[in-house]
């Protein structure tokens, strides 16, 4: 790992970072459920994976059920779920890890809590320590009849306010109605959740994932956001219709980033702060200006991840990928964009990438973009078992409606459901729930065609998808020029993408076949005589790539391991040959 320290010239951390979803990774008590000692005894399989840190989805006390929305509805940030243990538990957790080299990252719900939390029930109250803690506003009369404040809208559906009857006002929330918003334009609501990350530090976690970072402040006017297409009423009324001028990415979350990296600092040891920033002005779309915002070397969070990779595969093609890079390039220019390459939030990788390739290559596939995906530039998040290739759930055939735990299947519909990602891991095909649960009611299903993906298969087959992310992962970490380099383009035409990555200690050539047919080039059609010369190819050579195949040439003297191939090697690798 080459995490950054005070008064270390890297300006950003560069880290791949595993994600547990805790309540589908691993079951130790037996309940159903997973749980925090399941993660601790996973730790050496984590561990084997070569990742740098693990970013634990939130174990906070929160509403059951829907409610609760997976753990994103807070309503205590110091007591532990007791679906997921006990305090001791994680102590022990945090130190297990930490005895392996692994650096532990707890989800921080920044931007709202649950409506059961002590400090929404007082603002209620109009408690006159709490009564400004969450953002409250009058009714707008509306033809006679009272209404909503203005026009925002719930990511979720529907408006972003809920009518309080105790309080005579309406909340702001924009998710579930069961939370609510903090209003963390006001000093001391800021002061107080610095306060509660302050007791996880201390306790000795590494940093903290942040939440739906954009949503943190809103304009403390209440101005309507204005739509994107037509006139109102003429208009769809949903969330991804508006730009959002008023109710989300508002500057002061910059002026309060600034406080957290302040509290990060205050520590010897360096403590790591991950924003999630998905979300841009229009409608939620070009979210990488808003991350960099909040991404600085010095004085705001170490990285910013956006979904701008989770729509990429090979259907993409050379040139979409390259103008992403460039995107990249563009708004994080010192570095500090991180690659979440799967999430709890979006339909699997797999699914995605080999949704229109043919089966017999769909592997190949997924193991090119996975290469692609770890040479770009920035840290790289990796979501349970993408290092499996699982794909996604479907809906009922996999996941019947009555098992459905997502609460966007209420709110939204099936369509938005994010439960097809977060069934249980698949640790052993011989046992029931492939080894999740011995539970007859485990959190949710595990599909038939993720058994045939299990750990205990794929640690058997040299050429699974686990053991090849492994090899990557180690190639990755003995590659100078991905630590802090940019990506150069070279080629974007036709099946070939080729970028070099390059600083004072290494120049990497990275080549990717985006088809299903084999592709040909000479070096000197990408590169000058010099950078030939410096990766030890000749002009006239001719470089193959089978159908989704790549190639990785430029690896220090001193650092002789291969690039990871199929093992073992496939019926059409990488071949160099002279041109006749």
């Amino acid at each position: 790992m080459n995490q950054s320290a005070k008064g270390s010239d890297q300006a950003h951390p560069s880290e791949v970072i595993y994600q547990v979803y805790p309540s589908s990774f691993n079951d130790a008590n037996a309940d159903g459920h997973g749980d925090i000692p399941g993660i601790t005894q996973k730790l050496d399989y984590i561990k084997s994976l070569g990742v740098d840190s693990i970013w634990i989805s939130p174990m906070y006390l929160s509403p059951p059920g829907p409610d609760g929305d997976g753990g994103y509805a807070v309503s205590d940030y110091r007591q532990i779920d007791p679906r997921y243990g006990t305090m001791q538990d994680f102590k022990d957790l945090l130190k297990e890890a930490h005895a392996r080299g692994l650096r532990v990252y707890t989800d921080w719900v920044v931007a709202h809590t649950a409506n059961d939390h002590e400090w929404f029930e007082k603002s209620q109250k109009n408690d006159p320590k709490y009564k400004d803690y969450y953002v409250w506003a009058d009714p707008k009369e509306w033809n006679g009849q009272d209404a909503p404040p203005n026009n925002w809208k719930s990511v979720f559906g529907g408006p972003a306010w809920t009518y309080d009857q105790d309080r005579k006002q309406y909340y702001l929330h924009h998710f579930l109605k069961s939370q609510p918003a903090l209003n963390l334009n006001k000093r001391e609501v800021q002061d107080a959740v610095l306060d509660e990350m302050k007791f996880w530090l201390d306790m000795g976690v590494d940093g903290f994932r942040i939440d739906a970072l954009p949503f943190a402040t809103c304009d403390e006017k209440l101005r309507d956001n204005s739509w994107l297409y037509g006139t109102w009423p003429n208009v769809n009324e949903a969330w991804d219709q508006q730009r959002f001028d008023h109710s989300i990415i508002q500057p002061e979350t910059v002026a309060f980033i600034g406080r957290i990296r302040e509290l990060m600092d205050s520590y010897p040891e360096k403590k790591t702060t991950i924003g999630e920033a998905t979300a841009g002005v229009e409608g939620g779309r070009n979210p990488l200006p808003v991350a960099s915002r909040y991404t600085d070397a010095k004085k705001g969070l170490d990285m910013s991840y956006t979904w701008i990779v989770n729509e990429l595969s090979p259907q993409t093609g050379p040139y979409g990928v390259a103008e992403i890079i460039r995107t990249i390039e563009k708004f994080f220019p010192d570095g500090g964009h991180c690659l979440s390459i799967g999430c709890h939030d979006i339909p699997r990788t797999f699914s995605r990438i080999a949704a229109s390739v043919p089966p017999a290559q769909q592997l190949a596939a997924q193991k090119m973009m996975m290469k692609l995906f770890f040479t770009l530039p920035g840290s790289v998040i990796l979501y349970q078992g993408e290092e499996l290739a699982l794909d996604q759930a479907r809906i009922p055939q996999d996941i019947p409606i009555d098992k459905l735990k997502d609460p966007t299947a209420q709110t939204q519909g099936l369509g938005a459901v994010r439960d097809g990602s977060r069934t249980p891991m698949p640790w052993d095909s011989t046992k029931p729930n492939a080894g999740f649960s011995p539970s007859n009611d485990p959190y949710l299903p595990v599909p038939a065609s993720h058994v045939k993906k299990a750990v205990d298969l794929q640690e058997k087959d040299p050429n699974s998808m686990l053991n090849f992310v492994r090899d990557l992962i180690a190639w990755r970490k003995q590659q100078p020029a991905l630590e802090n380099s940019k990506a150069t383009i070279l080629r974007e035409s036709g099946p070939l993408l080729a970028y070099l990555r390059k600083n004072d200690k290494q120049t990497l050539l990275c080549a990717f076949n985006m088809s299903g047919q084999s592709t040909s080039f000479k070096p000197e059609d990408l590169l000058d005589d010099n950078t030939i010369k410096e990766l030890g190819l000749t002009k006239g050579q001719t470089v193959t790539l089978g159908a989704y195949g790549s190639f990785l040439k430029g690896e220090p003297p001193q650092r002789q391991t291969a690039a990871p191939s199929p093992k073992p090697p496939p019926k059409n690798p990488p071949v160099i040959r002279k041109a006749s």
